[in-house]
């Protein structure tokens, strides 16, 4: 019950009142008990009035123009304890409805005085902001944010908000509040008690498919679910046409998640809602169905290891160090085989120039081409299986130019030459295009092969432009590939 007072009584004429009425403060918290009064400052034009709760005592309780006001509330008490929270709206009035400053007064108390016992699948069902208490149910999801329960039945699963460390298939009771999040699904916050009664197993039900119905999928709960499509790291494509991705919410790094990118994987869970353009899954498993693409010549020059540790080499690329130890494939000996020979045994050869072999050096697993005034290139094996007139089959690899102790990145112009007889296309690979300092990377650099042949007898190349320079052109090489991506 509220109690309109006004400075000159409620049958008073309100022409006096005020055109504006401000107050310098909006929320007011007070203690269940021997709550400390609280002064906020009133601004008005005129004279204001207002409006106060039954528990609440405004002093004075009208005025005119700036005044400070103290508020005050009565011990929340009930049969000599703490009482329910509770809260309400004070008022400043001036003469319109514009004319209003409200002040939200909420006093603590024992929220869980009261309390009803729920099951989660009477959660959702719930008002916003009542509190609950359920006795049992079941974690049937973990997120880095929280967990999924549900109850035997799987009658409905409700998201709780909470950092208490509980595993999947855990039996808990909990305390706490009823609410809905950004995508208005039932989720409980504010948990003052999660409880881990037991461990155990999930019996999950059949998951709905929603693949093909990424586009029009919604629902107001948080369904059981599984979606097919390609891992790109943060989302999932389902098919080309797709307006809609789809993001795993939070996922703990045990669904692997992070070793996935560009494998087609299958991902079942909770359904979390829509955030356009993203579908939100709350994931229980995550299967890998391999790569998204056919791979017809792969390269990443790990079996170079026995080289790498009998020489000891380093990581320049990764580390971002000048210093890291490059030594040439030529003077690397592992069971009477240089570096060199081993990798030319595999049907690779190495162009250079001034007759100089030994400005090709091993780092960890992968290749250095030459040093200032040296320069030198590859030549891949021959590769056999490469369809012809296909779109989508590229040749990609990774890269990086080295670095000058001036901080001036080496300008190096790579290209790659395919040959076929007396037929020869050459590709330009982009330049990297770095501002002097640029701490070294990998870059991915991809070619397509539409219209050009590749076979056993095809001649290809991957060396630089400049040849005839004196000066730096430093580069490096890993992971070399020729694949062609599965269409969903």
């Amino acid at each position: 019950m509220a109690a309109l007072c006004s400075f000159w009584g409620c049958d008073k004429d309100e022409d006096h009142l005020s055109e504006a009425v401000l107050a310098s403060a909006n929320t007011l918290n007070f203690e269940a008990e021997r709550a400390a009064e609280k002064i906020i400052t009133i601004y008005a034009d005129a004279d204001w009035v207002t409006e106060v709760p039954d528990w609440v005592t405004v002093t004075p309780n009208s005025g005119t123009g700036v005044m400070d006001v103290t508020v005050s509330v009565t011990d929340n008490m009930r049969d000599g304890a703490e009482d329910n929270p509770r809260k309400a709206t004070l008022v400043f009035k001036g003469r319109t409805l514009a004319s209003r400053a409200q002040v939200l007064i909420t006093q603590n108390g024992d929220k869980y005085r009261d309390v009803k016992e729920y099951t989660a699948g009477e959660l959702a069902a719930l008002a916003d902001e009542t509190v609950i208490s359920v006795p049992s149910a079941i974690v049937v999801a973990v997120t880095t944010k929280g967990f999924v329960i549900s109850d035997d039945k799987n009658t409905d699963n409700i998201f709780v908000s909470d950092a208490t460390t509980v595993a999947v298939g855990d039996k808990i009771s909990l305390l706490g509040t009823k609410s809905s999040d950004s995508q208005k699904l039932a989720t409980v916050i504010d948990c003052d008690e999660v409880t881990v009664l037991s461990g155990g197993a999930v019996n999950y039900p059949e998951p709905e498919d929603i693949s093909a119905k990424i586009d029009d999928y919604t629902s107001s709960k948080r369904g059981y679910v599984t979606v097919k499509g390609v891992f790109n790291g943060s989302t999932l494509t389902v098919s080309e046409d797709a307006k809609y991705s789809v993001s795993v919410v939070d996922a703990p790094s045990s669904l692997g998640l992070s070793a996935l990118t560009g494998h087609i994987v299958t991902v079942t869970g909770y359904y979390a809602g829509l955030a356009e353009p993203v579908q939100r899954i709350m994931a229980t498993d995550v299967e890998d169905n391999g790569l998204n693409e056919i791979v017809y010549f792969l390269e990443n020059f790990e079996w170079l290891e026995p080289w790498s540790v009998a020489s000891g080499v380093g990581q320049t690329v990764e580390t971002d160090n000048l210093d890291a130890k490059a030594t040439a494939l030529t003077s690397i000996t592992v069971d009477g085989v240089t570096a060199f020979d081993a990798v030319e045994k595999l049907g690779y050869k190495f162009i250079y120039d001034k007759n100089d072999n030994k400005r090709i050096y091993l780092q960890q697993n992968y290749l250095k081409f030459g040093k200032t005034g040296n320069h030198a290139g590859i030549i891949l094996p021959p590769i056999d299986g490469v369809p012809e007139a296909k779109d989508n089959v590229t040749l990609s690899f990774d890269w990086c130019g080295m670095r000058q102790g001036s901080g001036k990145i080496d300008p190096v112009n790579l290209i790659v030459i395919f040959e076929n007889g007396s037929d020869k296309v050459q590709i330009d690979i982009p330049e990297l295009g770095w501002e002097d300092g640029h701490k070294l990377e990998w870059v991915r650099a991809e070619v397509s092969l539409k219209g050009i042949t590749v076979n056993k007898d095809t001649k290809i190349t991957i060396t630089q432009t400049q040849w005839e320079v004196g000066t730096a052109n430093r580069w490096f090489l890993d992971n070399i590939k020729i694949s062609e991506p599965i269409k969903l």
